[in-house]
């Protein structure tokens, strides 16, 4: 049995006159920091991570400083980094290596976005691809999926519907406007990429409904096993 656990003793104990700061038990920092008590045994037994001290009958004895730099190891252990590579390092590299984990936080959704961004711009710079439904097929294929209870189908058929109307429109305005046929060029480029994408997921959306993808420029879609 534990030192600590033979006896009942406070969560706090004075420090034997060292330097009269009050000293925490194993059992109460383990129930700060929220890990097992064996847990913590286990970090001390095998790698020393502080520099605890002990009374004449065995009490291991924790400091506010030991406290934080367990928090610490608890922080970091984690978030993967393993007990046997970080237990020897000092209080401010360990509080180094978790900054730089709150520094990485916080650039992760700009990071994120800009690989977005950049998934977008290289989609948008290849050819754009022609329409693989007309509306007469898109309109079938609306109306079948009214059948089924999701809105999924008939929500990207509308959006199509928007695409192309738009993709056709900028088409036509780098006719009427020779000055700004460069902006309406890559505003249709995008508009038929966003439609080419959709078209895709339109696909997509059908296979997992058990209906037939709607078939290129001819008729509408029939549901799965239909005669």
């Amino acid at each position: 049995m534990d030192a600590d656990q033979a006896l009942d003793l406070p969560d706090v104990l004075p420090l034997p006159p060292l330097d009269g700061r009050l000293r925490y038990r194993s059992g109460a920092v383990a129930r700060m920091l929220r890990m097992p008590v064996a847990t913590l045994r286990i970090w001390e037994r095998r790698y020393q991570v502080t520099d605890v001290h002990c009374t004449p009958a065995g009490h291991r004895l924790y400091a506010a400083e030991d406290v934080k730099r367990l928090a610490l190891l608890k922080q970091l252990t984690g978030i993967g980094h393993a007990i046997s590579h970080i237990a020897k390092l000092s209080l401010t590299q360990l509080q180094d290596v978790a900054q730089g984990h709150a520094r990485l936080l916080e650039r992760a959704p700009e990071a994120a976005a800009a690989r977005a961004v950049a998934s977008v711009a290289s989609a948008v710079a290849g050819p754009v691809p022609p329409r693989r439904y007309d509306d007469a097929a898109l309109a079938v294929f609306a109306q079948l999926s009214g059948n089924i209870a999701c809105e999924c189908p008939a929500q990207v058929v509308a959006l199509l519907g928007q695409l192309t109307q738009f993709e056709d429109y900028s088409a036509q305005c780098q006719q009427l406007n020779p000055a700004d046929a460069a902006l309406h060029a890559e505003l249709q480029r995008v508009a038929g990429t966003a439609r080419a994408l959709f078209e895709q997921a339109l696909e997509q959306i059908a296979i997992y409904e058990g209906l037939l993808p709607p078939p290129a420029g001819l008729a509408g879609p029939v549901a799965s096993g239909a005669t």
